[in-house]
């Protein structure tokens, strides 16, 4: 009996280590064994046997039997493995997030750094937090296809302070409205009732950046200072753009992050 490499190779990338997965294979197309079989049959010296059997019980892939000598049965792949390929798919889909964000980010810098000074025709500077909010809904007041919206937790509170009147309204006229953001417990009450009224998903982390993307031609990346609640007040500074390339760059990640997530949910509130 041979132990195959590709099986072993997807046991490793789930934390068992090569004589783990040894063993756990043989026990898989064995079922119940002793110890000595055990070695014999994955090719693991003796010594190593009895140390990898009870990593192995630690991790619940394997019970063992009562006797003389007492003898070991695995555990169900579909109970103890399948957990651990959701939690590595969840992690490979975070770790896909993540690149995509520093892509964006890249681009984006690479875009508004190099090709953006003052003045040029497809960027505009914007500063201060209260006149950053005026152009937005000057933006939003003129959407008719749709409008991407990332933000983080606190974000999420000033939009909705400050834009969901708006945003409701052209939602009602047709317009596309979506909204990306994270939720935590200070901004859960928020969240649910923009859920309630505009296209809403709970992201698991922030994004580097807020940002807008208006009828995929208009693009408001923001730069928040402090990101804390307030509407009135704060140091932002934005880039308004645009380029047609930054701006479906934006929508594209957009769209990729938004159908990966489920639509939110949240308990009802008992009155």
């Amino acid at each position: 009996m041979s132990v195959e490499d590709r099986e072993i190779a997807a046991l490793r990338r789930l934390g068992l280590t090569d004589y783990e997965s040894r063993i756990y294979l043989v026990l898989i197309r064995m079922g119940q064994i002793k110890a000595s079989e055990l070695s014999f049959f994955g090719q693991i010296p003796r010594t190593k046997t009895y140390g990898a059997i009870k990593e192995l019980q630690r991790k619940g892939l394997l019970r063992v039997v009562p006797g003389k000598p007492e003898a070991y049965a695995p555990s169900s792949p579909s109970e103890v493995l399948m957990p651990l390929v959701t939690k590595l798919s969840r992690e490979l889909t975070d770790v896909e997030v993540v690149v995509q964000d520093l892509v964006l980010a890249y681009e984006s810098s690479r875009f508004v750094k190099r090709q953006s000074p003052k003045g040029s025709e497809e960027f505009w500077e914007l500063e201060g937090r209260p006149g950053i909010i005026n152009k937005l809904n000057q933006i939003f007041r003129d959407a008719s296809k749709s409008i991407n919206y990332c933000t983080t937790a606190p974000g999420l509170v000033r939009a909705y302070k400050a834009h969901c009147e708006i945003l409701e309204r052209v939602k009602k006229k047709g317009t596309s409205v979506r909204i990306l953001a994270p939720v935590n417990s200070e901004v859960t009450g928020v969240a649910q009732e923009v859920s309630e009224v505009l296209d809403f998903k709970v992201l698991d982390k922030p994004f580097g950046e807020n940002f807008v993307t208006v009828d995929g031609h208009e693009l408001v990346v923001i730069e928040t200072k402090p990101d804390d609640l307030r509407t009135d007040q704060g140091a932002d500074k934005a880039v308004w753009s645009t380029n047609r390339l930054l701006v479906e760059l934006h929508d594209q990640l957009y769209d990729r992050v938004w159908n990966m997530l489920p639509k939110a949910k949240f308990p009802r509130q008992v009155a």
